[in-house]
């Protein structure tokens, strides 16, 4: 309903009603309900006509009157600024909005329109829409270094007993503890018959015999030794690398005791609780060490190339499939996991509180703005629409208003103040 209207109406109804009783009071002198109805209509008008003068004053120049009219565009600039202010401070300030954005839960909101309104087919489709082109703008380098940085962060913080444990156990099962053995053996062998092992076998001894002949005694002793060749660093040296071979060529028998320790103590490493592992500490430390110093930038540039050479040449629908099947089961995962949906709650609520108070200042700024382009006109208006309902009704409760006081008024003055007020006072002036 357009109050302003139907308040013109009723301020031109009572003008009208006015006019009828002027009319009326000049044709029935004396009738006392026409002096009442005239009263009345009289206070009416001049109750309507003041509060429509009031009203209007506040916007516009009301019957050309300058003085004190014209409120809101004339004081525009401070008008703006204590809206912009009471919207930033008051209705919208950073306590209130914290409040209503702490009673929304946006977890459920998005398990809902993901599940339920849309949003699993809509993230689906911009996936396939756009998988291609986010496909060949990928940077290898970039990829490559979260690959190196996933593995690493991965080895850093897996227990390596427990998983040591594991492939431990898997292979007393499979009684692979003895091809193991083995192998390490034929290493060990193949190691010791490369040709630099025996030059470093000849430096060790070299090494031995400088160290144990300091004194002049001893110099002298192994002196004589070499020239009577009973002392030879050549022969020893062939002699210690025949016997390195022919005990690594026994150790490889599977009746060989050190098969049956190394078994017993893969078994006793297996039962034994992690934590009783006398070398579980020094693991960890080379566990860190070697995720520490290995260099996977070049492994992970090669497969980041490959994966991206072959994704782009080739159709991609299969990848997706796998990517929307992997997808399906963390997000399954996911709801079914209430510490996790409390987790991205918290983070969630917690960006939007660092936004807001980082943020909250541009309320007020953008109010201002948006209300500093609007013209006078358009600004009387928007003032209007958010409190002319109540702006027209003191218009209209001006003319029942000033009704109500005129036949207040009327009935003091007839039957109170006519009868005892004038008397007593025509007494006083004129002594009677």
């Amino acid at each position: 309903m357009n109050y302003k209207n139907m308040a013109n109406k009723i301020l031109a109804f009572v003008f009208c009603l006015f006019l009828l009783s002027i009319w009326l009071r000049y044709v029935y002198r004396d009738v006392l309900f026409i002096e009442m109805f005239y009263t009345v209509m009289e206070a009416a008008f001049v109750g309507g006509v003041a509060d429509w003068f009031a009203i209007t004053a506040i916007f516009k120049k009301p019957l050309g009157f300058p003085w004190h009219t014209e409120l809101i565009p004339r004081h525009r600039d401070r008008v703006i600024l204590s809206i912009g202010d009471m919207i930033e401070q008051d209705l919208l300030s950073i306590k209130s909005i914290k409040q209503q954005v702490d009673k929304v839960c946006f977890v459920k909101l998005m398990i809902a329109w993901i599940d339920h309104n849309g949003g699993r087919q809509l993230l689906r489709s911009l996936l396939d829409k756009h998988s291609k082109g986010l496909i060949m703008n990928i940077d290898p380098h970039v990829l490559a270094g979260y690959l190196e940085t996933f593995i690493k962060t991965r080895i850093r913080e897996m227990k390596i007993t427990p998983q040591f444990k594991i492939v431990t156990k898997w292979g007393l099962e499979q009684e692979k503890d003895k091809y193991l053995i083995i192998f390490i053996l034929d290493e060990l062998t193949n190691r010791i018959q490369r040709p630099d092992t025996k030059r470093t076998i000849y430096q060790y001894m070299e090494d031995i015999k400088q160290a144990k002949s300091k004194s002049l005694l001893e110099k002298t002793v192994i002196w004589i030794g070499e020239q009577t060749n009973s002392v030879n660093v050549s022969d020893a040296t062939d002699v210690l690398y025949q016997e390195l071979l022919n005990i690594l060529q026994e150790m490889k028998n599977p009746e060989h005791i050190l098969h049956e320790w190394i078994h017993a103590k893969l078994i006793e490493i297996v039962n034994r609780p992690d934590n009783e592992i006398p070398w579980t500490d020094e693991m960890e430390h080379w566990k860190e060490a070697v995720a520490e110093r290995i260099e996977l930038t070049e492994v992970a540039m090669f497969l980041t190339e490959n994966f991206i050479e072959k994704i782009s040449t080739s159709t991609h629908a299969h990848l997706l499939e796998l990517l929307y099947s992997q997808a399906e089961q963390h997000w399954e995962r996911f709801k079914s996991d209430p510490e996790m949906q409390h987790w991205l709650e918290i983070r969630i609520k917690k960006a939007i509180f660092e936004l807001v108070e980082k943020e909250h200042y541009l309320i007020g700024t953008v109010v201002k703005e948006v209300l500093s382009t609007f013209s006078d006109e358009d600004f009387n208006r928007f003032i209007e629409d958010k409190a002319g309902d109540d702006l027209q009704w003191i218009r209209i409760n001006g003319c029942v208003v000033g009704a109500i006081v005129g036949f207040i008024m009327f009935i003091f003055l007839h039957y109170f103040y006519d009868q005892n007020v004038v008397p007593i006072v025509q007494s006083w002036l004129y002594g009677r």
